[in-house]
């Protein structure tokens, strides 16, 4: 949680949890989705801080093609009020799904993807919630309306086990736009499907727990 209600971005106070705002729960359990409707005010000075980031060794992270695009790692420490902004804006609904008035962090990052990068099917260690915040889906694909599609196979999610309990024969992939903010059981098998677009697909992720765990990301954990 944040110790104010607002953050000033590009001259003006911008709310953390813009009135009406609310969650909407999804076809798995504890999963929902939040839509930000000032998504205008932020979005640009975000992008352009991140693949500022994206280029200082410091915070980026490549692993291999599959390994979910480009992750330029602590978006708290970059200095900026719309990364700041959203990240408030995450441990705001981590709180809320969580039924606590205090979140920690263990991990943050945000994800670049390029023409062929995608993500293949995992779930996230040292975390009991993981959200995932959609700034940039990237360019539509004509022949492939499925490029660059986050989606959930998990057998403990009985819409993906529909037709026989225990086998996945169906993704359920939630349907997100810039500004969505998603929240989920880190112990979810999701993954990205591959993303052909030519812009970059930007998304942010954070791994949350009630309270701070022990070592750090060098423990070689970090996925």
């Amino acid at each position: 949680m944040v110790n104010s209600e607002t953050i000033r971005v590009a001259g003006g106070e911008v709310a953390i949890w813009p009135a009406g705002v609310k969650v909407e729960l999804l076809a798995a359990p504890n999963t929902g989705l939040v839509e930000f409707p000032d998504r205008e005010l932020y979005h640009a000075g975000l992008a352009a801080r991140i693949l500022e980031m994206e280029r200082d060794p410091r915070y980026q992270a490549w692993i291999f093609k599959g390994g979910c695009g480009t992750k330029v790692r602590d978006p708290h420490e970059w200095g900026s009020p719309e990364a700041d902004l959203i990240n408030a804006r995450a441990m705001e609904l981590a709180a809320k799904a969580l039924g606590t008035r205090t979140v920690v962090v263990d991990d943050s990052w945000a994800n670049v993807y390029r023409k062929g990068d995608y993500c293949m099917p995992h779930s996230h260690l040292r975390a009991i919630a993981s959200v995932v915040y959609l700034l940039d889906p990237g360019d539509p694909v004509a022949d492939d309306p499925l490029s660059g599609r986050f989606y959930f196979c998990d057998p403990r999610i009985p819409f993906c086990t529909e037709h026989e309990e225990g086998r996945v024969t169906k993704l359920l992939m939630p349907e997100m736009s810039p500004g969505s903010l998603l929240i989920f059981p880190a112990e979810f098998i999701h993954a990205v499907n591959p993303y052909f677009g030519e812009r970059p697909r930007l998304t942010l992720s954070w791994n949350i727990n009630l309270t701070r765990l022990a070592g750090d990301r060098s423990d070689g954990w970090r996925s």
